[in-house]
């Protein structure tokens, strides 16, 4: 299929997994585990029928394999197309009911982040989609968006990732909390670049090595289609592999100003 083919595929089966998870939000048992993830973390029921259902319309498109948190690499491996897919981005706050979190699924016809073609990202509980294919900029509900101009980090509203974070890692990123304005933290990755694409926030940083490409793919390229600058923090290129064991770090800033200042607090925490 083309590219604009399989966008529409996507956006018409987040929409289904937006339907499907409705009625599980409004009950009890959020948080009933059934079995363990490939990635090693806990499954819960929610995930595990969003997952169904995705499969069942990516694979069912053919000329696709799929990797997926929960049932890991499926489908023909010489197959030309690579869905990499969240099912249920924030499944901890879908669990306490806490109503912010998202489907996330990219395309990839290669075996890098450059080769992510589409993306496609939908808050699950507003219904707000967000999509971008490469080269053709970024949508939500179908109307361009485009990251900040805030250029001040005293001035910005930074999303910081710390849960799980050590002690002493939490302490050597005090520069980075202090000097910004704002530190959020809203515990769905995806739905929060996504955030950054529209210019609700200013940067989003993860600097606790647990990044997976499943959690990022689709939305990195929707940051970076609406303007954003994405490296390590260092201020390197990022390249995470399209596997489900490779861990990172990432800087995401609305701008190229604010990005240098923001990897400037950030050196800190990655010395």
């Amino acid at each position: 299929m083309k590219e604009d083919e399989w966008e529409t595929l996507l956006l018409s089966s987040t929409e289904e997994v937006m339907r499907l998870l409705a009625p599980l939000a409004r009950r009890g048992g959020r948080g009933t585990v059934v079995g363990l993830g490939a990635a090693g973390d806990k499954t819960i029921y929610a995930d595990k029928k969003a997952e169904d259902l995705l499969l069942k319309r990516i694979l069912g498109a053919g000329g696709a394999r799929v990797l997926t948190e929960e049932a890991g690499s499926v489908g023909d491996d010489g197959a030309a197309v690579l869905a990499i897919v969240d099912p249920l981005d924030g499944s901890s706050n879908f669990e306490h009911g806490i109503p912010f979190y998202c489907t996330s699924v990219a395309l990839a016809d290669g075996r890098t982040m450059d080769d992510v073609r589409v993306g496609v990202v939908r808050d699950l509980v507003r219904g707000d989609v967000y999509a971008a294919r490469r080269g053709k900029g970024a949508t939500k509900n179908g109307r361009t968006i485009r990251t900040s101009r805030t250029a001040d980090p005293s001035t910005a509203v930074v999303g910081v990732d710390l849960s799980g974070t050590r002690r002493g890692m939490a302490a050597r990123q005090a520069p980075l909390i202090e000097g910004v304005k704002r530190q959020v933290h809203l515990g769905a990755n995806a739905l929060e670049l996504c955030y950054l694409a529209e210019g609700k926030t200013d940067a989003f940083v993860d600097l606790r090595g647990k990044m997976r490409v499943t959690d990022f793919a689709a939305a990195a390229l929707i940051a970076l289609e609406a303007g954003a600058v994405l490296t390590d923090p260092r201020g390197r290129k990022l390249s995470p592999g399209f596997d489900l064991e490779h861990r990172f770090d990432f800087v995401a800033s609305a701008n190229g100003e604010l990005h240098k200042k923001i990897l400037g607090l950030c050196r800190a925490a990655v010395r």
